[in-house]
């Protein structure tokens, strides 16, 4: 698996060559400028997107679905990056000119090794690390919540929610986790350098969300509606973690629209 910095260092080079190097990044211009034909439809419930090398043509097609019942610009922008990433890393690309493809299961909801390689890459082509820093620092933004991150996917980088998040937690700006939970059920966790430093930095996935939290009480009510509001409080950083150096969290928790599944956003509040 190529390491994050080699991914990092990729997405840029590209960018600059393609005179990109601005926000928001528009993945189906990179894909023009390359060459690759897009085809958008509907396709299945299940369908991302895929790309694929035709010899006879000796050309690359990507196919996706565009943005529709729930699906939004932002993710299909994403899953845009994420084929890029199987276009631009050298070892996806041999794959790729060896006549083998697959549909991709985008926006960090595989475990698979090539998956998360072409979601880093994607993440670091539309929001790469610099971009993303100035953007904050444009808007005097020093701790994020939930809806300033939602307003910087819609406008500055016009990328998922979910991809968003996980690229704020990656930059460090602050302590903070992300978790991603199915059914009151963990899925998977994320957790910024300076929030593990402070002992807070693995929630076990397949782990039931703790039940007096503000995630859990949003599960609650969506087992009787289907809602897209938040919940949010302050809670006990030890409900969520074993051994934390803080003692208190604030907690936020949406819907990821009508997909099934709860974005939670934890950040660690200042000890006394």
């Amino acid at each position: 698996m190529a390491q994050p910095l080699d991914i990092e260092a990729q997405a840029k080079k590209h960018l600059i060559a393609l005179d990109m190097w601005r926000l928001p990044v528009d993945p189906f211009a990179i894909a023009k400028e390359e060459g690759i034909e897009l085809a958008p439809g509907q396709y299945g419930a299940k369908f991302d997107a895929r790309i694929k090398f035709v010899r006879s043509a000796k050309t690359f097609i990507l196919f996706y679905k565009e943005a529709c019942d729930g699906l939004t610009e932002g993710r299909v922008r994403f899953s845009i990056g994420h084929e890029l990433g199987h276009y631009y890393l050298p070892h996806h690309r041999d794959y790729l000119l060896r006549g083998e493809s697959h549909n991709s299961v985008t926006d960090f909801r595989s475990g698979n090794l090539i998956e998360i390689e072409a979601d880093n890459f994607s993440s670091a082509l539309l929001m790469p690390n610099e971009l993303f820093a100035a953007a904050l620092k444009a808007r005097n933004i020093t701790i994020c919540t939930l809806s300033d991150l939602s307003g910087l996917a819609e406008t500055a980088f016009k990328t998922s929610l979910t991809s968003t998040v996980r690229r704020y937690v990656g930059l460090d700006w602050e302590p903070c986790s992300m978790v991603v939970s199915e059914a009151g059920v963990v899925k998977w966790a994320n957790h910024s350098d300076s929030m593990q430093a402070l002992g807070m930095g693995w929630i076990g996935s397949r782990s039931p969300v703790p039940n007096t939290t503000p995630t859990a009480k949003l599960w609650e009510r969506l087992g009787t509606e289907a809602t897209l509001a938040r919940m949010e409080a302050g809670v006990d950083a030890d409900i969520w973690f074993d051994r934390p150096y803080r003692p208190r969290l604030w907690e936020e928790a949406m819907p990821l629209g009508y997909t099934g599944l709860v974005l939670t956003f934890l950040t660690a509040e200042e000890g006394d």
